[in-house]
């Protein structure tokens, strides 16, 4: 095993330049984790950040046949990869995180709200990339993820905007 450098990102809609001003500032990437909403554009995402990629469909994902939600582990880290809208995210986080203390995981990211999110609860970090094309906090600025792994499990993950 060795330390893993992960892109966290969600809710792209089909946008890729702000992507590729991330990968110029931020390469390189072990892998990139998209949270969904990727509107058919996987193979394009594949092609520009030239790393594996994990997705999960979201709500605009209409024809997509991934699923809506996954488990993945790196360095011994249990993620739990979803958009949200079926965890109702845009009401508060208990549902997503009771859902991922139920699974082991130490990790929760989703997308869905264009919101970027950060907080631990109950030993489980839970965390939204927002939009790194569409955001709609306040300040709109598009926003991503860096969560680096070590080789011993453990977990920085920083939030960060352009």
């Amino acid at each position: 095993m060795s330390s893993k450098r992960i892109l966290l990102i969600s809710d792209t809609h089909g946008f890729h330049e702000n992507l590729q001003i991330v990968l110029e500032k931020e390469e390189p990437f072990d892998l990139v984790l998209h949270m969904g909403d990727y509107e058919g554009w996987d193979a394009v995402i594949d092609m520009i950040t030239g790393v594996p990629v994990e997705y999960v469909s979201g709500n605009c994902d209409w024809s997509s046949r991934l699923p809506s939600e996954k488990m993945i582990e790196i360095n011994g880290v249990h993620i739990f990869m979803t958009h949200g809208h079926e965890y109702y995210v845009t009401t508060g986080m208990d549902v997503l995180r009771d859902h991922a203390v139920a699974c082991g995981c130490q990790v929760v990211l989703f997308g869905h709200t264009h919101w970027p999110f950060f907080e631990e609860q109950e030993g489980v970090i839970i965390a939204n990339p927002g939009s790194i094309s569409r955001p709609r906090q306040t300040n709109r600025r598009p926003s991503y993820g860096v969560m680096e792994i070590s080789d011993e499990g453990e977990i920085k993950l920083e939030l960060k905007q352009i």
